[in-house]
């Protein structure tokens, strides 16, 4: 059962709090506000019982229709101008995957995508051997496409492309010059559903 205590402050000064928490468990997991309004602590606040397009924490600004910022249940978060409704989101779409109906903007100069790099990964470097080299990663499916950029140029260089994969396993990069050894640079996206 939830407890809502309320403690009076000394003075204006020393504001008192209202806090909201599970019996049992002290304001430990719950909220607290200030006599003056203000959220002094959101201490592992948690919603249940409620379906996942409840909105458990939104935020709008004085004079604004609609509120600018939400937080539904299913871990969704939207944000609008304040004077329409949300129109840009941030949602789980499926399985360690993240996603927006919008466009996703670096809006800053020199700002960019960071990707790491290593076992499995969904970028990297290849050095061909022979004009060929099989690169290895669980990340590759029969959709990925696969962009290839010299990186440096080796021995006899010709033109690459993907001559083979084996979905959740490899992929196979060939050159058009049977003694190539260039650097190539090698990205994996995949379409969206």
């Amino acid at each position: 059962m939830p407890i809502l205590n309320w403690s009076p402050g000394a003075s204006p000064e020393s504001p008192g709090t209202l806090s909201f928490y599970e019996q049992g468990s002290a304001p430990s997991s719950g909220f607290q506000v200030s006599s003056k309004g203000a959220i002094l602590s959101a201490i592992s606040s948690a919603w249940t019982g409620v379906t996942a397009a409840a909105v458990v924490a939104s935020a709008i600004v004085v004079g604004d229709l609609f509120d600018r910022f939400r937080i539904t249940a299913d871990g969704g978060m939207a944000w609008g101008p304040g004077s329409g409704a949300r129109d840009t989101t941030l949602y789980r779409s499926a399985a360690a995957t993240l996603a927006t109906d919008g466009s996703l903007s670096l809006a800053v100069a020199g700002a960019g995508l960071l990707i790491k790099e290593g076992t499995n990964a969904r970028m990297g470097l290849a050095t061909l051997v022979a004009g060929t080299v099989t690169v290895n990663t669980t990340a590759v499916t029969a959709n990925s496409r696969i962009q290839l950029t010299a990186q440096s140029t080796g021995a006899a260089p010709g033109a690459c492309r993907i001559s083979a994969r084996t979905p959740g396993t490899s992929f196979t990069i060939s050159s058009t010059s049977g003694t190539d050894t260039s650097t190539v640079a090698w990205q994996i996206v995949e379409p969206a559903p």
